[in-house]
């Protein structure tokens, strides 16, 4: 019997200098988000509120050529807020401590993932205030192995005015780390949906949880040790349940009207992976710029080719929120992403799929 696996990679429009270099992980507590609402009559956040629910930021940088997450350099790291340029918003002093402008806003943390610790910064108050309500950045800069990268997390800032809605998916994990990486000590992910209108989850609405699967969306059904379903809003994913990479997404109907949130799982243990061949080696591609992939199955045992197999690759490009199919599945190797379709979908996800079959 022949095995499918698949790889993503999403890609950017390059905006305003801001570089995706490295993915950044988050951990939050569950039923919140990183949105902040901001009540203009009451002069305060409503939700979150990360007094109440601090927000935790790591670095999560992915080596293709390892075929897995790697931890950064801590040397020379740094954190910014707003600006990657400015050195006065850089959040750490030369000893690795956060500056006294931003105490209030910051703490310096770690986090655990699959045995390794990253470095975190976790986000203690307010972002906004009624002077300022622009949706906020965070990036952070290290090396690994000498690589230099940048990842960024934007904390949107919303009114409460109005009744503009956004779907919610809270992680939890076995290994308590609240990422959407599987590995041999984390061996299962709990993904739950919730409706938010201005920071509060909506009732009455009603979700669907699908799994891309050959280019196709399909309804999740549940299937003991490799997707359960919890309940409507909430599905337990296993190791089983995903091949090296895998898009899932919710559908959450209310009043006649569905939206959808995509969300991405990775598995670590499986023993082949795809090095995906990217012409580029950050996520933010500049105007006018096509990306190409010439991928390649590598063995995790041994970090070289496969050779013992013969791979066929597809190729399907998703919208980066809904998940809505972007033109046809295709298998010419190289695969290219017109800077064209990266700008009418403002973002896509890249899905290769591999099968020896």
């Amino acid at each position: 019997m022949g095995q499918l696996i698949s790889r993503i990679r999403n890609l950017y429009k390059y905006e305003d200098g801001d570089q995706i270099e490295a993915r950044m992980g988050v951990r939050i507590d569950d039923g919140y988000g990183l949105t902040q609402y901001f009540d203009e009559r009451q002069g305060k956040v409503i939700n979150t509120d990360f007094t109440q629910h601090p927000a935790t930021l790591f670095p999560f940088p992915y080596s293709s050529k390892r075929g897995q997450y790697v931890v950064p350099a801590t040397q020379g790291q740094q954190w910014y807020y707003n600006n990657p340029e400015s050195e006065t918003a850089g959040i750490l002093t030369e000893t690795g401590a956060v500056k006294t402008a931003y105490a209030s806003l910051f703490e310096v943390t770690t986090i655990v993932i699959g045995g390794a610790t990253y470095p975190a910064l976790k986000v203690k108050g307010n972002l906004c205030s009624a002077n300022d309500l622009s949706d906020k950045h965070i990036y952070y800069k290290s090396t690994y192995k000498g690589k230099p990268f940048t990842c960024s997390q934007l904390i949107p800032v919303q009114t409460t005015v109005g009744d503009a809605t956004e779907i919610l998916i809270s992680l939890t994990t076995e290994d308590g780390s609240g990422s959407n990486v599987l590995s041999n000590t984390n061996k299962w992910v709990k993904m739950k949906a919730m409706l938010q209108r201005a920071g509060s989850t909506v009732t009455g609405a009603t979700y669907q949880w699908q799994k891309l699967v050959n280019g196709a969306w399909q309804n999740v059904t549940s299937q003991l040790g490799v997707i359960e379903v919890v309940s409507a809003d909430c599905i337990k994913v296993n190791d089983a349940g995903v091949d090296a990479e895998d898009i899932f997404r919710v559908a959450v109907t209310k009043d006649g009207a569905t939206s959808y949130k995509i969300q991405q799982l990775t598995d670590t243990a499986d023993i082949y992976y795809i090095f995906d061949g990217c012409s580029q080696a950050g996520d933010a591609v500049e105007e006018g710029v096509n990306v190409s992939f010439s991928p390649v199955v590598y063995d995790r045992r041994t970090n070289v080719p496969d050779t013992a197999n013969t791979w066929h690759f597809s190729f399907q490009l998703l919208n980066l929120i809904t998940g809505a199919t972007v033109g046809n599945k295709s298998t010419t190797v190289p695969f290219v992403v017109q800077y064209s379709t990266l700008e009418q979908e403002k973002g896509v996800s890249v899905v290769i799929s591999a099968s020896n079959e």
